[in-house]
């Protein structure tokens, strides 16, 4: 009877460990799916915002409603993002604020600025925001 209590107690054991090491596993995998999900969305975000400041002069409404749509991106590689966003021919100088260790991303024409904040701890995009340059 002791030597099955032993072989029970050994077997939920291993099936523990093998269960904690599969989960272990997969969260990587996961990890690269948030990251390339995330990107693509920031590749359509990005190219929507060029789009919009090509043409959009006058309404701002359509900046809010993209960002709405868009916001906000989330599990995204930081360098990756901060590399897509500086493909945009609007993309300004990208900021670093050292104290609260976020990102200023920022997206100008003449008229009309798009701007959000990338926070790569939380790997998590907010403050997202739309207004007018010199109006």
């Amino acid at each position: 009877m002791a030597d099955r209590n032993v072989i029970t107690s050994l077997v939920r054991s291993m099936t523990f460990s093998l269960i904690t090491f599969s989960l272990l596993l997969a969260q990587p995998s996961a990890a690269h799916a948030d990251s390339v999900t995330c990107l693509e969305k920031a590749k359509s975000y990005f190219a929507e915002i060029d789009q919009l400041l090509l043409k959009e002069k006058n309404w701002i409404m359509p900046f809010v409603e993209l960002n709405e749509r868009y916001s906000p991106l989330e599990g995204c590689d930081t360098d990756l993002l901060l590399q897509e966003a500086t493909n945009s021919r609007f993309c300004q100088p990208i900021l670093y604020n050292p104290y609260g260790k976020v990102y200023l991303v920022r997206f100008w024409s003449e008229d009309v600025k798009v701007e959000f904040a990338y926070i790569p701890l939380e790997k998590k995009s907010e403050t997202h925001s739309a207004g007018w340059v010199n109006k």
